[in-house]
């Protein structure tokens, strides 16, 4: 790289703040002091193509607020988008073993819809693996069921309302029965079957930032979010969603995450080596399935 590109690329301590601030007040996202290199290798690709004259420009414009399509760029590149189906086998055998099987029981009992929502869903994987247990488990009320995919980045979810995953994508977690049963190869790659696809939709908002009207939800599914988050924003989040839960509703978040730290309604409950969550009223029920 000569001078003069070099010196387009120069990020300031100034620029980075901006930048860390941005990303915490709009997304959520916390973004460590010492990560400045990870902001040029990210963004410099988007000073030319968004005609910049220098990173500096890029991150001006940003905080000016007025290029939404930028903004959603510089959210797909500097957001983590690591999932997989089916992801970590201990929490997904507690979905598939314990929870599915009690959310669809209540919903045979009440008749009520089932309601189930992948928060920060990336290319929906995760909410196509729970469609998919739903599929095995209660296949006569597939028909009533609502997942309600969610993320910030628009790129994301259009890949998961295509639902087209190259062969490296669903060999991380699909087995040949699931493969052949719930997707259909097209050109070189695999789609999820549409009897699956229709029992999820996508929405795109910040966890961080306003929501659009949701209801309330059998399960709720905050798996490797929070870990992105500053404290004082995870705290705020759990608030957020405990009136979001039915009285007998579930929270399952990450393997390596922990409420321990924070202020909440929730209690833990353990099973097939993982733990979710319920809220206290719900104690004698869960007792029960």
């Amino acid at each position: 790289m000569n001078s003069e590109n070099l010196s387009k690329m120069t990020l300031s301590q100034e620029d980075f703040g901006l930048v860390q601030s941005m990303l915490s007040q709009r997304v959520g996202i916390s973004l460590a002091a010492g990560k400045e290199y990870l902001v040029v290798n990210r963004l410099s690709p988007l000073v030319d193509a968004f005609d910049f004259d220098s990173l500096h420009g890029l991150i001006q414009s940003l905080n000016r607020g007025n290029n939404t399509q930028l903004w959603d760029e510089v959210v797909d590149v500097l957001a983590v988008h690591e999932t997989s189906f089916f992801r970590d086998e201990a929490p997904f055998e507690q979905i598939e073993k314990k929870i599915l099987p009690g959310i669809c029981r209540e919903s045979r009992a009440t008749g009520r819809d089932i309601k189930i929502w992948s928060a920060g869903a990336s290319t929906g994987q995760e909410a196509y693996s729970i469609a998919i247990l739903l599929s095995e488990i209660a296949p006569e009320l597939t028909s009533r069921v609502q997942i309600i995919g969610s993320d910030v980045s628009s790129k994301v979810l259009q890949t998961a309302s295509e639902g087209v995953y190259r062969k490296f994508e669903v060999s991380r977690g699909v087995n040949s029965e699931r493969l052949e049963r719930f997707f259909e190869a097209t050109q070189g790659a695999w789609r999820v079957k549409p009897n699956v696809r229709k029992m999820v939709q996508w929405e795109k908002f910040s966890l961080a930032g306003s929501w659009p009207s949701l209801p309330k939800f059998d399960l709720i599914l905050l798996r490797n979010v929070m870990v992105y988050f500053k404290p004082e924003t995870r705290a705020g989040l759990l608030n957020r969603l405990t009136p979001l839960l039915k009285d007998s509703g579930r929270l399952v978040v990450g393997s390596a995450e922990s409420l321990l730290a924070y202020d909440h309604r929730f209690k833990a409950i353990s099973s097939h080596n993982a733990t979710h969550y319920i809220l206290p009223q719900q104690t004698n029920l869960d007792s029960m399935n």
